[in-house]
């Protein structure tokens, strides 16, 4: 498995508060089955002094090298809290994508989702960059209209929903919105969103099996492996179509009937 957001780098934001820490997290993380993680320190939003690209990449070449060569194995990236300025920001290369890639995490604040953000993604989009919208299913303003998730889909947008959500950790709303969002296609990740090694442990084999359940094995698999190895390799993403919400809320007698009665 591989994960593409983890706040495991040490003393660099809110994640890991030190290198015994970090690799505590790290070997977790391995036993777990996670192969790979994305080192994703967070931007502009606080939580972080905003660390160059190029000191994400010493940090994590550092870590590393502390982690051994048989062990886990780290990238660089961020997690960039959503602006008006994030595409200045991307195309300045403020912000490290995943891997050196054309993926970028972009995080909305927690209550809201910003105006004109499908214009900002579609921005991005021209700028040659993947965005990659962490954890929606823990938006208050999407839990109560997942729908806004489908319609950022459908513009080209990926979705990445923590593990811990869909293994019900993250509590029932965020629960039933994640299993929401698998239902109609819109989730194209599962990640750890790892900050720490108990509450917030980098285990990704809960969330994937309980995907299974909603999804299906092989559609699960694909969340934790075929995409995230898709983004640090920077290669394109096989995915299907977003099933509308207004599609799916149809019964299936009301269905039955429509056809029946257009005949």
């Amino acid at each position: 498995m591989i994960d593409i957001h983890s706040h495991i780098l040490p003393n660099i934001d809110d994640g890991a508060r030190s290198l015994d820490e970090a690799l505590k997290m790290a070997a977790i993380a391995a036993a777990d089955g996670i192969t790979q993680m994305v080192c994703t320190p967070h931007m502009f939003n606080g939580y972080s002094r905003n660390p160059e690209p190029s000191e994400v990449e010493e940090s994590v070449d550092k870590f590393q090298r502390a982690i051994g060569s048989e062990g886990i194995k780290v990238l660089p990236g961020n997690e960039v809290r959503f602006s008006r300025d994030i595409v200045k920001q991307a195309s300045s290369r403020q912000v490290k994508t995943l891997n050196g890639k054309n993926y970028m995490l972009v995080e909305f604040p927690t209550e809201s989702v910003p105006k004109g953000a499908a214009s900002i993604f579609r921005q991005l989009l021209l700028e040659g960059l993947n965005p990659i919208l962490v954890h929606p299913e823990r938006n208050l303003a999407i839990q109560r209209k997942p729908s806004i998730v489908a319609d950022l889909v459908a513009g080209g947008v990926f979705i990445q929903v923590t593990a811990m959500s869909v293994s019900g950790q993250f509590g029932a709303a965020a629960k039933m919105c994640a299993d929401s969002l698998l239902n109609h296609n819109c989730v194209h990740f599962l990640a750890t969103d790892t900050h720490r090694p108990e509450k917030r442990a980098p285990i990704l084999s809960r969330g994937r099996d309980a995907a299974a359940a909603v999804i299906g094995t092989d559609a699960a698999r694909r969340l934790v492996h075929d995409n995230p190895l898709a983004v640090v390799t920077g290669a394109a993403i096989q995915h299907g179509a977003v099933i509308p919400y207004e599609e799916a809320s149809r019964s299936p007698a009301r269905s039955f009937f429509g056809r029946l009665f257009r005949r």
